[in-house]
């Protein structure tokens, strides 16, 4: 067993207000994303940016869909930001948000990610990166 990160989902610029299909891993793609390896998701970390000192999303929700898992939707919502203004976001900092997941994953079986950003979205940004622990060959 071993961990790994690895880059689950990304869409930039979208001003979603209904629940959109994510791009997945670093394409620029809809689609579900596939586990390098069989094991489990341990946690989930949602990266919120802007492009430009006008994008604003002050807050969304990132919904994860796997039909073999228990449940099989799971819901993070997230704050965002106002209008950007420098230095951007809190003190020049990333904003992003750790949840954890504890689920299992097989790589046969892809996962299906989806954003909706409420209040107005203005260009965001959101990369989806996924904490791993997997079964990797001896």
């Amino acid at each position: 067993m071993g961990i790994y990160t690895d880059q689950m989902f990304n869409l930039g610029g979208a001003a979603v207000t209904s629940l959109t299909s994510l791009n997945a891993g670093t394409t620029s793609t809809v689609g579900p994303y596939l586990p390098q390896t069989s094991g489990t998701l341990l946690t989930v970390n949602i990266y919120i940016s802007g492009q430009a000192a006008t994008s604003l999303a002050q807050s969304g929700r990132l919904e994860l869909t796997q039909a073999r898992w228990n449940p099989n939707v799971l819901r993070f919502p997230f704050t965002g930001f106002g209008l950007l203004t420098a230095p951007q976001l809190l003190g020049g900092n990333l904003e992003v948000f750790s949840r954890a997941v504890n689920q299992p994953v097989d790589a046969q079986y892809g996962i299906t990610g989806q954003v909706i950003y409420f209040f107005s979205p203005v260009t965001p940004n959101i990369v989806v990166e996924g904490i791993f622990e997997g079964k990797f060959p001896a």
